[in-house]
């Protein structure tokens, strides 16, 4: 009996879990697939429990991208990272590809902070990002608090283009986040896709026929032989 490929796959900023976890699932069937949201991004425990568990394929995407280039050295050597709409630093006055000024940040924050309906400022957020939800999947999956922590990672946090050496990387021309162009010189190895925006449909649809992975079957991590010992 064939194992299972078990892949981890970060959430971008307000996804809900199981919408992406159903979404990966689509795109690589029969693979043993978790999702997961970094409540706390900046945490060093939170993600190591989210790595605790070595999958053979770990992918993140959008604020999920700059999440595992954050926490790379937590992961295992064994394991493939794919990075979908990959973030190196979200505001455009870093200039490593991101496109949003500081001032919009700051703006979806005091809307996160001030309204009582927040689903609103998340729904606005996935209509720009070209995400479709809907509308039981916008009631608030995640507490005001969490959302706001997200936002302040995507604020503060950036790392060097060289932490993406080794990843697949596949991004959108169309993106409105990001400067595909700009990353392209960055990432050299980066796969611009035409026609595709911030959403991760085709960004998934291309990763699950990346060379990469399907040239290259990925060695289910409960198979690969561990060091002999020699006395």
């Amino acid at each position: 009996m064939a194992t299972k490929i078990k892949i981890t796959a970060i959430c971008g900023w307000a996804l809900p879990e199981d919408w992406f976890c159903h979404l990966v699932e689509t795109y690589f069937p029969g693979a043993e697939v978790r999702a997961c949201y970094p409540r706390n991004p900046e945490n060093e425990e939170e993600a190591a429990f989210f790595l605790a568990d070595t999958a053979d394929l770990i992918i993140g995407y959008s604020l999920g991208s700059l999440w595992i280039l954050h926490h790379k050295n937590k992961i295992s050597q064994n394991t493939k990272i794919a990075l979908m709409a990959p973030i190196l630093a979200f505001p455009a006055e870093k200039n490593l590809g991101g496109k949003t000024p500081y001032g919009k940040l700051k703006y979806q924050r005091k809307m996160l902070a001030s309204v009582d309906d927040y689903a609103s400022a998340v729904k606005g957020f996935f209509d720009l990002s070209g995400i479709r939800l809907q509308d039981k999947e916008l009631k608030q999956p995640y507490s005001r608090d969490i959302l706001i922590q997200g936002l302040n990672f995507l604020e503060k946090v950036s790392v060097s283009p060289k932490v993406a050496e080794g990843c697949i990387a596949v991004s959108g021309q169309r993106d409105p986040l990001l400067d595909g162009k700009q990353l392209k010189q960055l990432i050299p190895h980066l796969t611009l896709l035409e026609e595709c925006d911030h959403s991760p449909h085709k960004l998934l649809s291309h990763l699950s026929q990346h060379p990469g992975i399907t040239n290259n079957p990925i060695i289910p991590a409960s198979q690969i032989p561990q060091p002999q010992r020699y006395i």
